[in-house]
């Protein structure tokens, strides 16, 4: 019998257009994701990748980058099953943050209108939520030091599996 690790690599983005430096950020989250997974493949280990993100436009894009660099077959896009409300909230959030950037740009007080925990706590609680769902047997992992390839994953879970050799 041999064993080796299955690692779950996650990001979530709370974005709700790529308009400006939106789209960069996103794509770089997808090529971290398909260069990543196949680093541990190499290293002996199994791998898997998911990225959640809110909208199935934005789904789009992101599938669309994933075939373009090489990542189809083992990092899956996740649209997140957000409520009307949570949509909602997501939109004021981000609507806040963007008059919060400007007023703090003229020098006005921003007033934590710069803040989009809302957005990352409600992709993160997804992600890890559709993970849970798809991924019976991985355990997920907090310690950050232990986090594969130095990268700040949004979820990272990991399970023991065992092959029979024998023939």
């Amino acid at each position: 019998m041999k064993s080796y690790t299955y690692h779950v690599l996650g990001m979530a983005k709370s974005l709700l257009d790529l308009r400006g430096a939106k789209g960069p950020k996103l794509e770089l989250d997808c090529l971290r994701l398909v260069h990543s997974v196949p680093r541990l493949q190499h290293s002996g280990d199994s791998a898997m990748g998911y990225l959640l993100v809110m909208t199935s436009e934005i789904a789009k894009t992101a599938e669309g980058w994933i075939s373009k660099y090489g990542g189809r077959g083992f990092v899956k896009v996740i649209v997140a099953s957000l409520s009307a409300e949570q949509m909602l909230e997501l939109a004021a959030e981000k609507k806040g943050n963007v008059q919060g950037m400007v007023d703090g740009i003229i020098g006005k007080s921003v007033d934590g209108r710069a803040d989009a925990s809302y957005g990352q706590k409600l992709g993160e609680e997804a992600l890890r939520e559709s993970i849970r769902q798809q991924e019976t047997g991985v355990q997920e992992v907090t310690d950050k030091a232990l986090f594969p390839l130095g990268i700040q994953w949004d979820y990272y879970g990991v399970s023991e599996l065992c092959v029979d050799t024998d023939d």
